[in-house]
């Protein structure tokens, strides 16, 4: 037979067939009392269409079942790629970097609540307050006034944040001169400057009034930048005070606003216009021997970054200010996030992981009081840097600092917090000795602190690195988008 009738054959027996089963599809059989179809239309099983919701689900969880790492590879190989693709190679990256953040099981909902009230700074013309407490690292606003100008640059705000009312450490940023009888009392340090209360506020610390005038000078410094020098408004947040304080400003050398603060006793908050463009303004206290709990330097929106250094400080003081203040105090202020950049202090004398392990418990139950002030409070902590000790003539990274580097990081994630790790970031073992070593100098002589220039270096691997993130942030709402 020949082939063409071979194949007409085929055809005619397979219509056949196709009209056989839609006939006896609609025909059935009486089984023991039961109607049983004769036989099922597979024509309908071949016109139906797939359930692709299945299928499609059981690839992604394929997909997801796999390491960053192996999806990289398959990445690699496309031709192109999708805006999924770039967020997995960025992901990747992060996690080989360094200077990678700490997140509990990966989960970057702290960050991107961060990135959400940056985003509502800029979209809506609001305020973000940012303190930046730490040990001795930060004196002199030094990481501090990196992150602020950088932050300010790109979502806007101006001023120095909050400065108190008799300074002690001078900074680069910034000059205070007070004039009159003052006094600090503070949380750390020696027990002989504590207050007889606990109700320090938001810099661990106040500045008490102790004449009948006072006043304070506040002068940004020739080469800060120029958001720094112009800031418009000027807060000041007094403690309790028995009797009336009256408080006068002068903004550029000429007298402004007068505000009187009656007897109370709980916290006040006073705001004066400082439309400064030369980065001055002063401020005379006459009457109540007032706590000032700060007084802050801002822009009516935008950033707001302040520098609270303490040193000789391990971090573990935050219980000691009464809740209520700090509560009524943030909110005075703003305040959205928290860096805590402490671990340096609590070396010295640490000779083993378990006593490493207790300094972290300690710390858990800061954050967590942090956190019981206030829920929202995005929190980030900054390990200590690498800190060398000479052993056997040569310096060599202090033993302990990895154990209490990963005590940090344990009460951090535990308090679901943001945990960026310094020593990594520097280059790990023996890192601060050739960042001392290193033209220019980079590291102190000491072998603890950095210099100037190295506070740069560290404040800008910071900044890249949360700026990534950022990009991984924009990529993921993309894609949900």
């Amino acid at each position: 037979m020949k082939p063409v009738k071979v194949l007409l054959f085929i055809i005619l027996t397979l219509c056949s067939l196709g009209l056989a089963s839609k006939f006896l599809a609609k025909l059935s059989i009486n089984v023991a009392g039961e109607k049983v179809q004769a036989l099922s239309d597979f024509t309908q099983k071949y016109t139906e269409k797939p359930d692709s919701t299945a299928y499609f689900a059981e690839l992604q969880k394929q997909e997801e079942s796999k390491s960053l790492q192996e999806r990289k590879e398959a990445i690699l190989k496309k031709p192109s790629r999708s805006t999924a693709d770039t967020l997995v190679l960025m992901q990747v990256e992060a996690l080989e970097s360094p200077a990678k953040f700490y997140f509990a099981n990966e989960n970057r909902a702290p960050m991107d609540k961060f990135f959400d009230e940056l985003n509502k700074v800029k979209s809506d013309n609001t305020s973000l307050r940012i303190i930046h407490y730490g040990d001795s690292q930060i004196e002199m606003d030094r990481i501090s006034s990196y992150i602020r100008e950088q932050l300010q640059r790109s979502y806007g705000g101006s001023g120095m944040g909050l400065l108190p009312a008799l300074e002690v450490t001078p900074k680069y940023t910034v000059a205070v001169q007070s004039v009159g009888s003052w006094n600090r009392r503070l949380t750390f340090g020696g027990g002989e400057n504590r207050a007889k209360h606990n109700r320090y506020g938001p810099m661990a610390y106040f500045c008490k009034k102790e004449s009948e005038v006072a006043s304070v000078i506040i002068t940004a410094r020739e080469n800060t930048s120029h958001k720094n020098k112009h800031f418009t408004r000027c807060k000041v947040i007094i403690g309790a005070i028995d009797r009336p304080l009256e408080i006068t400003s002068a903004v550029n050398g000429k007298t402004g606003e007068v505000k009187t603060l009656q007897a109370s006793t709980s916290e006040q908050m006073v705001e004066f216009s400082a439309d400064s463009a030369e980065g001055q303004i002063g401020l005379k206290f006459v009457g109540a021997n007032a706590d000032i709990l700060g007084i802050s330097l801002e822009g009516n929106s935008g950033i707001s970054l302040d520098n609270i250094p303490m040193r000789g400080c391990s971090g573990t003081i935050f219980r000691r200010i009464n809740a209520e203040t700090l509560r009524k105090t943030y909110q005075m202020l703003g305040v959205k996030a928290l860096i805590l950049q402490f671990g340096g202090n609590a070396l010295p004398g640490m000779s083993s992981k378990t006593s490493a392990d207790a300094y972290g418990k300690k710390f858990f139950d800061e954050i967590r009081y942090l956190k019981s002030i206030d829920p929202e409070l995005i929190v980030f902590v900054i390990g200590p840097a690498d800190m060398s000790v000479k052993f056997n003539g040569t310096f060599q990274t202090h033993q302990q600092l990895t154990n209490v580097r990963d005590a940090l990081k344990k009460a951090t994630i535990d308090n679901g917090g943001i945990f960026w790790d310094m020593y990594e970031a520097m280059g790990g073992s023996g890192s601060m000795v050739q960042w001392v070593k290193s033209k220019p100098a980079l590291g102190s002589p000491d072998y603890i602190h950095f210099s100037q220039k190295g506070a740069v270096k560290i404040s800008e691997i910071f900044y890249q690195s949360l700026m990534k993130e950022y990009d991984m942030y924009l990529l993921r709402k993309k894609i949900q988008n």
